[in-house]
């Protein structure tokens, strides 16, 4: 295989991926009343506890403004808390309400039952192998960035 094949595989499947994973993302968070966006900001609280808006807008690659506004947004709805810091009062803190968290496990139980039943009939052996073949693909693709 040369180069030139490899670069067409590695698009097709990135692509299709990206738009799979897509599709069933917004189908969770459509369930819930969410955009991708703020299911992805709800996810990121949850992993990580509290942020600030600049740490959330970092984390996840999207300008600080977009970030606020969808804060703001989740707040309304009731899903995050907006705390300013104590030591600094310019700082607003981001976590998620207690309804904020049923929403993220809600979402984490109908992802671990989609995933459970699209692995039936696997191996471990087969999934390892997922595993790392998706370690070896995102180490390729910290060699090219």
């Amino acid at each position: 295989m040369d180069v030139i094949d490899f670069k067409n595989i590695l698009w097709s499947y990135t692509r299709q991926i990206n738009e799979r994973t897509s599709n069933l993302i917004i189908s969770l968070c459509d369930h819930h009343g969410i955009t991708t966006l703020q299911g992805r900001i709800l996810l990121e609280i949850d992993q990580n506890g509290w942020h600030t808006i600049g740490t959330l807008a970092s984390r996840l690659h999207i300008a600080g403004t977009n970030i606020s506004t969808m804060c703001k947004k989740l707040e309304g709805k009731g899903l995050i808390l907006r705390v300013r810091d104590e030591g600094d009062e310019r700082v607003v803190k981001v976590a998620l309400s207690d309804k904020g968290k049923r929403v993220v496990e809600e979402i984490n139980l109908e992802l671990i039952e989609k995933i459970s039943k699209a692995i039936q009939g696997e191996t471990v052996q087969s999934l390892h192998e997922i595993i790392n073949g998706l370690k070896h693909l995102n180490q390729l693709l910290e060699k090219m960035d």
